[in-house]
């Protein structure tokens, strides 16, 4: 009876929420339908949170209640606009400083294609660099032609700066201890909860991975603010500024509030005052398009996991399901259609056998003769690299960060600490290694024995895997190994990456791979498209109130569209909303 009324609860929670979810976008469509845009507009971009590498279908974090687009798909339009002569410029609000660099030298590499069609690009920004410790915001400001900043704002950018507590002493007076292990001594990941401070490895190779991710910003940024490099760094070593200062140093170009800048977008324009979001422009059918041969395109966004996650239904859209993954280069390995896939990775990791099932089903999309060449995001670590190994080609961005290879294995030890508070956990068992992973009793020797076996056994395997596929002799395999994690320059430079560049590189080697003559437009299609997430999700809702687990609920796309979803192959299209909510 309890399990009935659970599922019934359940049930009625899920249909409510997404009759809510279809009234409000149906309600909101209906005074914002699209219309024809101008002969003649300005691209209006807001940045100050970057586009995700994934949007989500997941509800509680508002993938159906806003307007948003992937980082994919932005890049794509900002392509397609540059090729759109209706568009002259584009104005864009700047101030996400903690986002990824991948995903700012993906931005930065299509306004550059941008402007690289005559176009003028202008950016404003309340304030930059105020955290102190990344420079996103001002990165991506480099890229524009003109840097507006406000009066009242500032000048804060100072480098980058990477802070990690270490738990070991203070779980020591708890009587709290971490059993485990790792291999080898690059593997920082488990040094939190084993170590009192950065290992000198550990240190190093953070600080190389520093060095590189900021000596690529100050090259690229000193040469679009036409400064030198050392003068570059003499001012961001002296930061922060006033705005008046960050203008004479010509760190930024001007100083005026967001109307002032737009009176300026505005007079570039010839006095047009037509600003179009890129939400607006993406509804526009009249606009550029990206279709012809098609090259299909693959996502593993977030950690690996083999199968569903045993959270929340909605927690899922933020793991990379190897399953998931495994069915989509399938699928797209059998479309006739298809003539490549981008395998796109943003993952820094998961356990060693979902990343494998991912790698191996890259080696058999291959085999049976389409290309597979994989773009790298922010991070591609650990499993993440091991998904990408096999691939035809492995494109990443210069700043992304990459490798890790190696393994580590940890678990709390909380015995010392129940003792302390009278508690006294005893054990019934059969097998000798029957609960080796207790957090209540510590392993014997033989079973930590056991433990390093295992761990020398995935780390010996890893290396293999990336040994054959990237062909390295047993030495440079070994300096790019054991656990390193390396900027995609260096990672270049081990031989662990062959390519650097974007996903619009990766399709250009794609097209050529596959064939595909350069005159020709190519479709980038996604698998599996945004119905079957849709789809996907619900299945996973109802399956909350299903006593059959092995149940499985398909709704047409007729019931979608009466949510006020439609959908087109590829793509999923919801009602858009009121301005206010994009």
């Amino acid at each position: 009876m309890r399990r009935y009324i659970v599922g019934l609860l359940a049930t009625v929670g899920a249909l409510t929420l997404l009759a809510v979810a279809g009234i409000i976008a149906f309600a909101a469509s209906k005074p914002f339908a699209a219309k024809p845009l101008p002969q003649q507009m300005v691209l209006s971009l807001d940045l100050r949170s970057l586009p995700p590498e994934t949007t989500s279908t997941d509800l509680l974090s508002g993938g159906l209640f806003r307007s948003s687009r992937d980082i994919v798909e932005t890049v794509q339009l900002l392509w397609q606009a540059a090729d759109d002569p209706r568009v002259t410029g584009l104005y864009v609000e700047i101030g996400d400083q903690t986002a990824g660099l991948a995903r700012v030298q993906e931005l930065r590499q299509a306004i550059a294609h941008f402007r690289g069609k005559g176009k003028f690009a202008i950016g404003f920004a309340e304030s930059l660099g105020s955290s102190s410790s990344h420079f996103a915001d001002y990165y991506l400001a480099t890229s524009l032609e003109q840097i507006w900043l406000q009066p009242s704002g500032g000048f804060g950018v100072a480098g980058i700066s990477v802070e990690t507590p270490f738990l070991k002493t203070g779980l020591d007076k708890l009587g709290v201890k971490v059993e485990g292990g790792k291999r080898y001594e690059y593997k920082s990941a488990p040094d939190s909860f084993l170590e009192t401070g950065y290992t000198r490895p550990a240190r190093d190779n953070l600080q190389q991975l520093l060095d590189s991710l900021f000596g690529q910003f100050i090259a690229d940024s000193a040469s679009d603010r036409r400064l030198e490099a050392p003068a570059l760094r003499r001012l961001i070593d002296s930061a922060p500024h006033e705005p008046e200062q960050a203008r004479r140093d010509g760190l930024i170009d001007k100083i005026g509030y967001r109307t002032d800048v737009l009176d300026e977008v505005y007079k570039r324009a010839g006095n047009k005052r037509d600003l179009v979001t890129l939400a607006d422009y993406a509804a526009d059918e009249a606009r550029p398009k990206q279709d012809g041969e098609v090259i299909a395109l693959v996502r593993a966004s977030g950690a690996i996991t083999s199968g569903p996650s045993g959270g929340s239904p909605l927690e899922e859209e933020s793991l990379a399901n190897a399953d998931d993954v495994v069915e989509a280069l399938e699928d797209a390995s059998k479309a006739k259609e298809v003539r490549a896939i981008v395998l796109r990775i943003d993952s820094p990791g998961g356990t060693y056998p979902a990343a494998d099932a991912i790698a191996d089903a890259v080696g058999r999309v291959r085999a049976a003769g389409k290309p597979v060449i994989v773009s790298m995001s922010d991070v591609a670590a650990s499993g993440g690299y091991l998904a990408a190994v096999r691939g035809d080609v492995i494109v990443a961005q210069p700043t992304t960060i990459t490798a890790s290879i190696g393994v580590f294995s940890i678990w709390p030890m909380a015995h010392e600490l129940l003792a302390s508070l009278g508690v006294n956990v005893e054990r019934v068992s059969v097998g000798t290694n029957a609960g080796m992973y207790s957090p209540f009793q510590p392993p014997s020797p033989a079973q930590q024995r056991a433990v390093n076996r295992e761990l020398d056994t995935i780390y010996s395997e890893f290396t293999r895997v990336v040994a054959d596929a990237r062909k390295l002799n047993a030495d440079r395999l070994d300096a790019a190994a054991r656990g390193r994690v390396f900027s995609g320059v260096d990672a270049k430079k081990a031989g662990l990456v062959d390519e650097l560049g974007g996903l619009q590189l990766a399709l250009n080697i794609a097209r050529a791979k596959a064939g595909i003559d350069e005159t020709k437009r190519v479709e980038l299609r996604r698998y599996p498209d945004e119905t079957e997430r849709w789809q996907r999700l619900f299945g996973r809702l109802f399956k909350l109130a299903s006593s059959d687990a092995g149940q499985t609920i398909r709704l047409p796309r007729e019931a979608l569209a009466r949510l006020g979803i439609t959908t087109r192959p590829g793509n999923v299209r919801l009602p858009p909303l009121p301005p206010l909510w994009q």
